[in-house]
């Protein structure tokens, strides 16, 4: 991995949300997993749901507006921001991209005059730290639009266009959920 390493306590929220993000944190799984709904926001969502041992987990996100690449399929594309107040962990932003990164490569996002360097494992890409976190969470309350432009394991370039009409209410909403300030 290049630039800045990743804290040992960010990588296992890590884990433990890639974890959840093939189960019951899936969108299009969470009407099973008996997620609650906190309501749509502009084009995020927000809801809570219970993991294992009754721990309350929220979670936001959104698709993209635009999608750009010269490639002929992709998964489900998706944004998130989770907070874990149980493992102390809140704010945490990730990118699941629809298709494998190429290994050790990096996605860059942009918001505003903002650019962060993300690293990426397998399809998701992910904050260095809590504090690259936290900023991308305080650049995207204050944007429009955020730009995050990945390299598949087949190395074609991608580039996601999301809105961030209704993030401020969103986070506003999965902070009260879960009691995070």
């Amino acid at each position: 991995m290049r630039g800045n390493s990743v804290t040992h306590a960010h990588k296992l929220s890590i884990v433990l949300f890639a974890l959840t993000l093939s189960g019951a944190a899936s969108p299009s799984n969470a009407q099973d997993a008996g997620a609650n709904r906190l309501g749509t926001f502009g084009d995020w969502h927000a809801e809570s749901y219970l993991e294992k041992k009754g721990k309350k987990t929220c979670l936001m996100w959104t698709k993209p507006l635009k999608s750009r690449g010269k490639y002929r399929k992709r998964g489900d594309v998706y944004m998130y921001v989770t907070h874990r107040p149980w493992l102390k962990k809140s704010n945490v932003v990730s990118f699941l991209a629809g298709y494998n990164y190429k290994k050790d490569s990096e996605a860059r996002a942009l918001v505003g005059g903002a650019k962060f360097v993300l690293f990426t494992d397998k399809d998701v890409a992910w904050a260095r730290s809590a504090r690259q976190d936290k900023a991308l969470v305080d650049a995207m309350r204050r944007g429009r639009t955020m730009t995050l432009d990945g390299l598949s394991s087949r190395s074609t370039r991608t580039t996601d266009i999301y809105s961030l009409t209704g993030f401020s209410a969103a986070h506003d909403a999965i902070n009260k959920a879960c009691g995070v300030k």
